[in-house]
């Protein structure tokens, strides 16, 4: 990927600063959440040091531990070696398309169903939501799932959080699509509030980063917190969310969303006052008080999107003059903490401003810093080429977590994603063999399957060859910056949808609700003629590719027609 092919010097430096802060931005997170998974719920310095040998980390090393759970198997971990925090990040950035567009519907089918046959790490209610999704009546934005006391609208952790940066790397400014894109993401596994304001808390504060090249203060922060209001406009611009996902919400919650975010409105300023009051210390100290104020270093909040993500901002004000890495060394060695989510949040804020790249070992460094400058690139309006899913309407989830590896034409493969590459000795129990193998794309994964005969997998599983770039957006230049992105605790401003990617982007949300309006109104206006209702249907299908959104036409046509059937009677 060739940064400096642009014609104009003063364009060739905006692009390679650009592409830089991105790619360090990746790699910091990245390194962050290597070097605190080895130390993530260790039972103090001794579990360290049963893992990795020594009892407090100041870089990644080599280490053991246990996958699988308590019947699992301990294997042997490579220095670098990153968690679910990265995976998942990773999987949002095949997510996201060339053109800029995040397809909600590969990532919450294909993408998180099939990742908890390589999860190392990720919390229960990630697990649970991934278990839900793989049944078909379950789509992206109807995923309210009662799974082993897992609950959705009580999905308040930060597995959400500690995935939606690459939806700002792909943004030059802070605008509702971005933050549609976050929360289109974000409501796939999480439905607290906890959970998908944490992620927009994280978003604003990684976006304000790269427009103002510093980092948000807690005036910032306060504004950050005011935008939580916005949540019902944003859900709106969304067809499916406003449709479906809403009033399911609204039911199961026992609240409006309005009212809701005003809640969590209230909940969030008092933990930004907190950590105010302490942001003038330093060290380890100052970072544990602040820990310690909000709740970050009990059980119950340990956890928490929004208080993850406020700890990591805070973190990152704490070492705002330091190396990256100090940042990341406190994080990992605060034992009671989260630490790998901490140290990944903060890694990506202070990565961004860092003119330097990790020297740490990091794995899979060369496919995250792809993917990486593959967003930058089209955040300027160079669209870009996609990882090719397979077809959904012949997509098949696993039905368990062994199932997703299996044979085709005697190779070996994981459904969704490629052939596998064995990279390593195999770590087995009674039923299960766990490898490490590497993916065409750069990925390696240690991938669960089962440990006798290895099923087959049909062809229609496996995805094809990456996606040419579609043509080049209209727009020539990048948007201008927004310049306005702190907001006053008394003002909340309603800012306009902005078209990103030029008409032929066929997964933009706000594109999508512009036409689903139109052709609804046309469906109501034509008192339901068959002829009207089949042809737009079969337009809304070929012009979205989205059995998600021919659903959603649908589903709305027949709530208009049945209000109408009811008001005749």
């Amino acid at each position: 990927m060739d940064i400096e092919a642009a014609p104009h010097p003063q364009a060739v430096s905006e692009r390679a600063l650009r592409v830089r802060a991105v790619r360090n931005s990746a790699l910091w997170a990245a390194a962050g959440d290597a070097l605190g998974w080895i130390t993530e719920l260790s039972r103090g310095a001794a579990g360290v040091s049963h893992r990795a040998g020594v009892s407090e980390v100041t870089e990644p090393v080599n280490w053991q531990r246990i996958i699988g759970g308590r019947s699992g198997v301990r294997v042997d971990l490579p220095a670098g070696t990153y968690s679910d925090d990265t995976q998942l990040r990773l999987a949002v950035c095949r997510s996201i398309r060339g053109d800029g567009s995040f397809d909600a519907e590969t990532f919450a089918k294909i993408e998180v169903t099939v990742w908890p046959t390589y999860a190392l790490g990720g919390g229960l209610g990630t697990k649970a939501a991934a278990t839900n999704l793989g049944k078909r009546s379950v789509n992206w934005f109807s995923n309210f799932f009662e799974v082993s006391g897992q609950s959705y609208v009580k999905g308040g952790g930060n597995g959400a959080a500690m995935r939606i940066q690459p939806h700002v790397w792909n943004s030059l400014s802070t605008t509702d699509e971005m933050l549609v894109s976050v929360l289109q993401d974000s409501l796939v596994t999480h439905g607290h509030p906890h959970g998908f304001c944490g992620a927009l808390f994280h978003a604003l504060c990684l976006s304000y980063v790269f427009v103002h090249q510093k980092l948000p203060g807690v005036e910032d922060w306060n504004g950050f917190v005011v935008r939580f209001s916005d949540v019902p406009r944003l859900i709106a611009y969304d067809p499916q969310l406003a449709a479906f996902w809403l009033s399911t919400w609204e039911a199961q919650s026992g609240a409006s969303l309005q009212a809701a975010m005003l809640q969590m409105q209230d909940e969030a300023i008092q933990d930004v006052r907190a950590v105010d009051k302490l942001l003038q210390g330093s060290g380890a100290k100052a970072y544990r008080d602040i820990l310690d104020s909000i709740g970050c270093l009990t059980p119950k909040f340990r956890g928490s999107g929004f208080k993850t993500a406020l700890a990591a901002a805070a973190l990152a004000r704490l070492c705002a003059k330091e190396m990256p890495q100090h940042a990341l060394i406190l994080a990992a060695n605060e034992l009671d903490s989260d630490t790998d989510t901490i140290a990944t949040m903060a890694g990506a804020l202070l990565g961004a401003l860092s003119s330097d790249e990790p020297r740490w070992a990091i794995q899979d460094k060369e496919y995250i810093a792809h993917e990486a400058e593959r967003l930058a690139l089209i955040s300027l309006g160079e669209p870009q080429d996609s990882f090719d899913y397979p077809d959904l309407g012949r997509w098949t989830a696993p039905a368990r977590q062994t199932a997703s590896v299996g044979r085709i034409e005697g190779k070996i493969a994981i459904a969704g994603l490629g052939f596998l590459a064995p990279l390593g000795e195999e770590y087995r129990t009674s039923d299960a063999v766990w490898q490490w193998f590497s993916l065409p794309f750069g990925q390696s994964i240690l991938a669960k399957r089962r440990a006798n005969e290895i099923g087959e997998l049909a062809p229609s599983q496996m995805p094809g060859p990456r996606q040419p770039a579609p043509q080049r957006t209209t727009r020539a230049v990048p948007r201008e910056r927004e310049a306005q992105t702190s907001l006053p605790l008394d003002s909340v401003v309603s800012r306009p949808v902005e078209a990103k990617r030029g008409p032929e982007s066929r997964q933009s949300a706000i594109a999508a609700r512009d036409t689903l309006d139109a052709w609804t109104d046309a469906v109501i206006q034509s008192d339901f003629d068959d002829l009207t209702l089949g042809r737009l249907l079969n337009r809304c299908i070929e012009r979205s590719s989205s059995i998600d959104s021919a659903v959603a036409f649908a589903a709305i046509v027949a709530k208009a027609k049945l209000a109408r059937m009811r008001r005749r009677r």
